[in-house]
C-alpha cells in the first residue's frame, strides 16, 4: 500500500529550495563495464521493453556502437549502427519501442548542425550481424548568436529535450527540437530554450526521463539534480546531491526509483532512492572543466 502512494506523495511535495549547501551522496558501485570496446561510456538508458537491460554507448572517436549491458556492466551484446559517431553524447528511450542517439555534442560550439536519431531498439538476446538501421533523423540549428555544446537527451511529447551545457554559472538550459514530424536535414529546426534548472550550475553530462515523464534526473562529474514537472511545464528541483566516484561520470539512467550512474573510466554506480529523496537540496558547485 505504502508504495502505490509514494509516487502520488512525491509528485504533489513542494519543490525544495536550490540555494543551500550541497548535500553529499555515496555511491554504491555495482560494478564496472568490462567490455574493451566499451572505452568511453558517454550514454546510458534503461530499456523499457527488457527489464534489467541498460543500453550504452561511447563518446566520439569511437565506432558506432550501441552495448546491452546489465546492472552490474556486465555485456549482454553489442551492435553496430548505420550512422556515424560524430559526437555522440546520450540516448533516450520511448514507450513505442525506439532509441534515441543524441549526436548533440558541440564542444566550443564549432558545428552549426547536430542531430538525433531514432532507432528500432533491438532484442539483445537475439543479435544479428547487420547494423541497426536509422528510422529517422531530426535536425537542428542554434538561435542567432546561441550555439551550445549538449550531453543530456530525453524524448517527451514528440519533441527531443536537450539539456545545454552551461559554463558561466548560469542554470542547465532545456532546448527542444520536433521529433513529431522530425526536422529534416535541409530544413532543420531550430533549437527552442523551454526552460532552465533552477539550482544545477555544473556542466550537465547525462539526462534520463521516467517513464511517465514526470521526473528527470541530470548529472554532472561529481553531482546530480532531480526535478519534477509541475502543471505550468516547469522543471522544480526535487534534490541535488554531490557525490565522489573517482570516475568521470557521463551518464545516468533511471532503474525503478533508484538511479544509475556510468563513468568514463569504466565504473558502474547506484544511488537508491532513499539516499536522494531528502527535503534538502543546493546550488550544485560550478564543476565547469570540460569533460
Amino acid at each position: 500500500m505504502t508504495t502505490l502512494l509514494l509516487p502520488f506523495l512525491f509528485l504533489s511535495a513542494p519543490p525544495v529550495p536550490a540555494d543551500r549547501p550541497l548535500a553529499p551522496v555515496a555511491l554504491e558501485r555495482l560494478g564496472r563495464l568490462d567490455h574493451p570496446a566499451i572505452r568511453e561510456a558517454s550514454g546510458m538508458v534503461a530499456s523499457r521493453r527488457h527489464p534489467g537491460i541498460f543500453w550504452v554507448h561511447n563518446d566520439s572517436g569511437n565506432p558506432p556502437a550501441l552495448f546491452a549491458v546489465r546492472r552490474d556492466g556486465s555485456l549482454v551484446r553489442e551492435f553496430s549502427v548505420s550512422v556515424p559517431n560524430t559526437d555522440w553524447e546520450d540516448i533516450a528511450a520511448d514507450d513505442r519501442g525506439h532509441l534515441y542517439i543524441g549526436d548533440i555534442g558541440n564542444n566550443d560550439g564549432r558545428v552549426p548542425l547536430r542531430a538525433v536519431y531514432q532507432l528500432d531498439e533491438p532484442d539483445p538476446f537475439r543479435g544479428g550481424e547487420a547494423a541497426l538501421k536509422v528510422n529517422t533523423a531530426s535536425y537542428y540549428r542554434f538561435p542567432p548568436g546561441g550555439r551550445f555544446d549538449a550531453e543530456g537527451l530525453v524524448i517527451r511529447g514528440g519533441r527531443a529535450l536537450i539539456v545545454a551545457k552551461t559554463f558561466d554559472g548560469r542554470p542547465a538550459e532545456v532546448f527542444a527540437v520536433p521529433f513529431d514530424p522530425p526536422a529534416p536535414l535541409f530544413r532543420p529546426a531550430v533549437a527552442e530554450r523551454i526552460g532552465s534548472l533552477a539550482g544545477f550550475r555544473a556542466p550537465v553530462t547525462g539526462a534520463s526521463l521516467t517513464p511517465d515523464g514526470r521526473r528527470l534526473v541530470v548529472c554532472s562529474l561529481a553531482s546530480f539534480g532531480v526535478y519534477r514537472l509541475d502543471d505550468r511545464g516547469e522543471w522544480l528541483p526535487v534534490a541535488l546531491r554531490s557525490f565522489r566516484s573517482g570516475d568521470q561520470v557521463e551518464a545516468v539512467a533511471w532503474d525503478g526509483d533508484d538511479l544509475v550512474l556510468a563513468g568514463e573510466g569504466r565504473g558502474v554506480f547506484r544511488v537508491r532512492a532513499s539516499q536522494w529523496r531528502g527535503r534538502e537540496a543546493s546550488s550544485v558547485p560550478d564543476g565547469r572543466r570540460r569533460p
